[in-house]
């Protein structure tokens, strides 16, 4: 089937919002999620902070700057995948055919229903009502424009380009994907400023003005195609002391990214740990015998390797990784996954009341300096 009319889902502000849900206290300040790092990067800011100019990709000493105010949250990558998940599930409810394009985007083949953007509607405020997040929702007829017509809408907004001439008036140029800070000098010293001006002048960027002219979207668009791995990393603001703790961190990252594992329905076949301790980083893996998504099985792979991994000194960064990833038939959930879906996300809820507490498998992170 070719696809004449898509849809991307963009979640607003996305990690600020689900700590905001977390703990809606922080609905009321100004807030920055962070990474980690010597020197923390604002991953994503909530409304009340981009009003002073606080901007992802910005370091967090500027972002104080422009807000005294701001709260920092460092990062808590697990959730937000399994996050993501759930939200998945809500879009799978409604559309059968979806791509995944970032941890917060999707697109929709929303052609499927002849009432589809009716039904946009209605997921739009299921993803409200179930998860108390907002997003944006932009339609065109290829993905280039129902992107654009996302940033247009944000936040909150629902955008359907209907008739692209009239939408490129006014579109800035710059709000047009794949256009970069280069592209954007180079437009403006032809004086373009809209995406009107860009198609009206010839000789300039055809493989873009292909893509925003494109009046369909190829099946191939939608298929999957696993990376070669998938992992996470923590660097610990309070270092681990016992393999218990070990253990449970280490899972705790598990949980988030076999929440990824099946949101994409990939196996993995090589389950790989490091840390790092006072005497450097030492890393250990593991090949399974077949590919598989068993949360179960890969939990105890885990654990051995930690075992064999830790050598009772305190330890200051840890990673895992899933490799050699393939599309599989079925999602391998155990009997134990709803069990251990419930613990990581009562631990993530009310674990940030506490601070630089260790918590059953859940670091509260915190800077020693200005987070």
């Amino acid at each position: 089937m070719v696809y004449r009319k898509i849809a991307l889902i963009d979640m607003d502000s996305y990690f600020a919002s689900v700590e905001e849900v977390k703990n809606p206290i922080l609905k009321r300040r100004p807030l920055a999620v962070v990474g980690g790092g010597k020197i923390p990067i604002v991953l994503s800011a909530n409304y009340l902070a981009k009003i002073h100019g606080v901007k992802t990709g910005m370091i967090y000493s500027e972002a104080k700057r422009l807000c005294k105010s701001i709260l920092f949250v460092k990062a808590d990558y697990p959730q937000y995948e399994f996050t993501t998940l759930k939200l998945l599930e809500i879009i799978e409810n409604f559309f059968p055919v979806y791509k995944e394009a970032s941890i917060d985007e999707v697109y929709i083949a929303i052609d499927v229903f002849e009432d589809g953007v009716e039904k946009l509607k209605l997921l739009k405020d299921e993803i409200k009502l179930r998860l108390g997040l907002n997003c944006t929702v932009g339609v065109g007829p290829n993905p280039v424009i129902a992107k654009s017509a996302c940033e247009v809408a944000k936040p909150d907004g629902f955008l359907v380009v209907e008739d692209l001439y009239e939408f490129a008036k006014e579109l800035p140029i710059r709000d047009v994907p794949g256009v970069g800070k280069e592209s954007q000098k180079v437009f403006k010293e032809l004086g373009i400023e809209t995406l009107e001006d860009f198609l009206k002048t010839k000789g300039i960027s055809e493989k873009l003005r292909e893509l925003v002219l494109k009046e369909y979207t190829e099946p191939e668009f939608f298929k999957h195609v696993p990376p070669k791995s998938i992992g996470h990393s923590l660097s610990l603001d309070k270092e681990i002391k016992s393999f218990e703790e070990l253990s449970a961190v280490f899972n705790y990252l598990l949980f988030g990214i076999y929440s990824k594992l099946i949101r994409g329905k990939y196996g993995a076949r090589n389950v790989a740990l490091y840390i790092k301790d006072r005497f450097g980083t030492f890393s250990f893996s593991h090949n399974l015998a077949v590919h598989t998504n068993d949360f179960f099985l890969l939990s105890k792979v885990v654990e051995d390797i930690a075992k064999k991994l830790y050598r009772d000194y305190p330890i200051s960064k840890i990673g895992i990784s899933l490799n050699n990833l393939k599309i599989v038939d079925s999602v391998q959930r155990s009997l134990f996954w709803e069990e251990y879906q419930r613990k990581y996300e009562k631990l993530a809820t009310i674990g940030r009341e506490m601070n630089n507490t260790f918590l059953g498998g859940y670091f509260i992170l915190k800077s020693k300096k200005a987070i």
